[in-house]
């Protein structure tokens, strides 16, 4: 059983405040699951990262990590899956990760810190969601929409 509790403590391990300010856990169709921030982050930044995340995710699909650095700071989502050596090889175009974990920094924490955080952390995850697969398991969402997000329009 997840804790949602138990979600949030993992993830607030990897904050590093006040530059690595944000970690969360959300699906590969971009619902918001858990996070861990700065306190005096509101609800509304969160969902502005997760929207963020899940546009750069469907632009560069099955690259493993993607990256962006924006207005928001350095936002790095990588996927959590089962280790390589118990998903089908080759994959299904339509293939989703069990889930996505998004990091989001200030411009002075360093591309590769982030990306040795967020891997042990979506690796500590996937040993345990490995087991809700058949839960967990969402069709490809629709392509991104062409242009920027309304959200970031003001």
């Amino acid at each position: 059983m997840l804790a949602l509790s138990t979600l949030h403590t993992l993830l607030a391990q990897v904050l590093s405040l006040p530059d690595l300010h944000t970690a969360i856990l959300h699906t590969p169709g971009g619902q918001l699951v858990s996070f861990a921030s700065d306190p005096s982050r509101s609800k509304d930044d969160i969902h502005l990262v997760v929207g963020v995340s899940w546009k750069i995710w469907q632009e560069n699909p099955g690259q493993g990590c993607v990256t962006d650095e924006s207005e928001l700071g350095r936002v790095i989502v990588l996927p959590i899956n089962e280790p390589s050596e118990e998903l089908p090889q080759p994959l299904p175009d339509d293939h989703q990760p069990l889930m996505l974990l998004t990091l989001n920094s200030s411009a002075s924490v360093d591309w590769e810190e982030l990306k040795i955080k967020g891997t042990a952390l979506a690796t500590h995850f996937a040993k345990t969601f490995r087991k809700f697969r058949a839960h967990l398991a969402v069709s490809k969402p629709p392509p991104a929409p062409i242009g920027p997000l309304p959200a970031l329009i003001r």
